[in-house]
């Protein structure tokens, strides 16, 4: 039989061929909810003036941390009694710039109603409300129950810091976790890294003032003091190890989870990580294709013969699904359905397309690795031949089935 290219048949639709061939991890996709989320803290103020209240917050959106400017909306409460609200009349609103879901005003300023002189002095329960129009026409909408404030009286401090200073150790956690840096992007070593190649791992951090040392095996990088880490020819001894990043400021430091970077291994596994498809290596070997005459049901083009694979390749775990499908096809150029699928399912395997409409997404799909630097020079995504398909298939089984003679 020839080493054809296995269509869209009962099997992978994609694999990874060393050729690598094409994993299809089972995305599920979830509904997005609406919800508003909200997360806040106010700094201590002055108990016997009126200066503004530095007041940071974080909004998000279906979970997805806003971004952008939107406008907002203060009051302060006691009981049913509201004793400030930012602008004259209820609905006046300030515009506020939010980074990654986070920002910060001054309650009191930035051209807001100035804080009464003896709002803190004479309360000690009350609530803040905070809404927020983020332009989609809903308008001013909560995005969270009042929250209690709680001031700290200057005189309680006056003795340990001079006067307008704030140390770290008079600061609770719940303030703390917002002027910390905070880790948005893990650096993420490739999965198949071969010598000479540059390799390049990548962070990114949220807060002010913030100072970047990568490690190696827990260990300091000399000169390794940016967000991100270059590493021009790379060779086993040198760079082989677990490599994480140490972002700090002020307020504290974290480090992000290590990732493996190995030079010329072999994983057992491969994610293709755009579209979350698993991949398993299969080493190379040689097996008996075809089947033996005797064999129940056999088609007259199984002849028997000796195939040899000298390379190994990554298979797909699981069935090419209709979600990885779509995430491709979206917006392809030749106008093609990016859902064909009679039996609908974004867990399901994707189904009704032909051999001509996997070339196009196995061709998007190595644009989109290769442009990200996760797909290594003369590597790429394609279908598997025919006796990669079998030789997988059968696991080193000589048998009608992997598991046996009998279907059943």
């Amino acid at each position: 039989m020839s080493d054809r290219d296995y269509g869209t048949g009962s099997g992978p639709t994609g694999i990874l061929d060393l050729p690598m061939q094409l994993s299809d991890k089972r995305k599920i996709m979830k509904k997005p909810v609406a919800l508003l989320s909200l997360f806040f803290t106010l700094l201590p103020a002055l108990v016997w003036s009126s200066p503004p209240v530095p007041y940071s917050g974080k909004v998000a959106i279906n979970g997805v941390n806003f971004h952008g400017q939107a406008k907002f909306a203060f009051a302060i409460r006691k009981g049913g009694s509201w004793l400030w609200k930012n602008g004259v009349n209820w609905n006046d609103t300030i515009n506020v710039n939010v980074a990654n879901g986070r920002y910060v005003v001054q309650l009191g300023g930035q051209g807001m109603t100035p804080l009464p002189a003896s709002l803190f002095a004479n309360h000690d329960e009350l609530y803040l409300r905070v809404r927020f129009d983020a332009g989609d026409g809903k308008g001013l909408v909560y995005i969270a129950r009042d929250q209690r404030i709680t001031a700290v009286p200057y005189a309680k401090v006056a003795e340990m810091v001079k006067p307008g200073a704030i140390t770290t150790a008079q600061l609770n956690e719940q303030i703390l976790k917002y002027l910390k840096p905070e880790i948005t992007l893990a650096p993420q070593a490739p999965g198949l890294i071969f010598g000479g190649q540059t390799i390049t791992l990548n962070s990114r951090a949220e807060g002010k003032f913030l100072t970047y040392q990568w490690l190696r095996n827990g260990q300091p990088i000399a000169g390794a003091t940016q967000d991100r880490y270059v590493i021009q020819s790379v060779n086993a001894s040198q760079h082989e190890g677990n490599y994480s990043l140490v972002v700090t400021n002020d307020f504290g430091s974290v480090t992000t989870q290590a990732t493996s970077l190995v030079v010329d291994g072999t994983p057992t596994s491969h994610t293709v990580v755009s579209i979350g498809m698993e991949m398993i290596f299969c080493p190379p070997g040689t097996f008996m294709m075809g089947s033996p005459a005797s064999e129940s049901d056999r088609e007259m083009d199984e002849t028997q013969h000796q195939v040899t694979l000298t390379n190994g390749f990554y298979l797909g775990k699981y069935e090419v699904t209709q979600a990885q499908y779509q995430t491709v096809m979206n917006g392809n150029a030749e106008g093609l359905n990016a859902d064909p699928s009679q039996f609908k399912g974004s867990n399901r395997p994707v189904e009704k397309v032909s051999w001509d409409d996997v070339q196009i997404f196995l061709t998007r799909l190595n644009s989109i690795e290769q442009s990200a630097g996760r797909l290594p020079n003369g590597w790429k995504y394609v279908l598997p031949t025919e006796a990669e398909w079998e030789y997988a298939c059968r696991a080193g089984t000589t048998t009608a089935y992997s598991w046996g003679n009998d279907i059943n």
